[in-house]
């Protein structure tokens, strides 16, 4: 945490030195920023720190939340939109840290470069999955839909950022690659659900720009829940990229919003509600066909559990595990 922490700190400098210059037409020197700061905290921080930050310093723990709180409320206090606890991965690109933030694989994951993934994964994504239970909590095959944005990197990065809103969550992660086979790790981050659940997907199968069709399998870990089928879940997942085309009206008109929404600091609760009405959907495995049937027809020459996807939602509806 500390170390996300360091991050979040240093991305504050770097933004505020960037927002004030742009308000007040004139750059701060690293002495008027700290003094800036100052008056937001019960500590004290001089020019010469804010420069070492600035190159990958780190602050003692102890001091680290005090003065994150205090560059929040200069944030706040200059009214410049900025929530440091949910800084998009989009804004975060457009500013150059020290080295050492940059590249991260959170949990000790080590991937490879990107590679051509840094184009054929940027974007954004429908990921659908199907889950084992249905929305009233009932043994029930169910296939859903999210809204993926996958932000854009170079390919010699060995990680990509990604964030994903369901119907109740808005979930933040990282995507990486090993050997033919991409990883996603998401947490849902949204304030009002109490349950946070952490996911993370396999994905079996490098997209290109003419088959942009992923598929694998997933695991939702649900810290808290009151569903009746407790809590640990693992469904078939698979996904489409939207790739606009001149006959796709509806791609290239939400293609706008879903970069606006996912690159707000905090996300505009009216785009949220409209991204969830438009692309956040429950399908039985028949309407599923009906509405995406490129990808129907990708994932009926998969198999599972030995069988082709001709089964998938029916006869192979996911699978469940449990602890005592």
């Amino acid at each position: 945490m500390s170390f996300e922490k360091a991050k979040s700190i240093t991305f504050a400098l770097v933004y505020l030195t960037d927002a004030l210059k742009k308000k007040e037409r004139k750059k701060l020197s690293a002495k008027e920023l700290a003094s800036e700061i100052n008056k937001h905290w019960s500590g004290v921080i001089d020019g010469g720190k804010i420069s070492a930050i600035l190159r990958g310093w780190h602050l003692p723990p102890e001091e680290m939340d005090d003065l994150h709180d205090a560059l929040q409320k200069l944030i706040d206090d200059r009214k410049l939109g900025l929530d440091l606890s949910d800084i998009p991965p989009g804004l975060a690109t457009e500013y150059e840290l020290p080295t050492i933030f940059r590249n991260n694989v959170p949990h000790g994951l080590q991937g490879e470069n990107i590679g051509d993934l840094a184009s054929n994964m940027a974007g954004r994504w429908s990921f659908y999955y199907v889950s084992p239970i249905d929305r009233t909590g009932e043994t029930a095959s169910e296939v859903r839909s999210t809204a993926a944005y996958i932000y854009p990197t170079t390919p010699d990065a060995r990680s990509m950022d990604i964030r994903m809103v369901s119907t109740r969550g808005i979930w933040s992660g990282t995507l990486f690659t090993t050997g033919p086979h991409l990883y996603v790790v998401l947490s849902d981050i949204a304030k009002n659900d109490v349950r946070k659940t952490e996911t993370i997907f396999f994905i079996v199968n490098r997209p290109h720009s003419k088959r942009p069709f992923i598929a694998g399998i997933g695991t939702a870990l649900i810290r808290s829940t009151n569903l009746s089928v407790p809590p640990v879940f693992g469904f078939l997942f698979f996904g489409e990229k939207h790739i606009p085309t001149d006959t796709s009206k509806r791609d290239k008109s939400a293609d706008p919003l879903i970069k606006k929404f996912f690159e707000s600091s905090p996300p505009v609760e009216a785009d949220l509600g409209k991204i969830r009405s438009e692309a956040c959907h429950s399908y039985s495995w028949e309407e599923f066909e009906q509405n995406r049937p490129g990808l129907a027809a990708y994932i009926r020459t998969l198999e599972v559990n030995g069988m082709h996807g001709v089964a998938l939602g029916k006869g192979a509806p996911g699978l469940h595990l449990r602890w005592p």
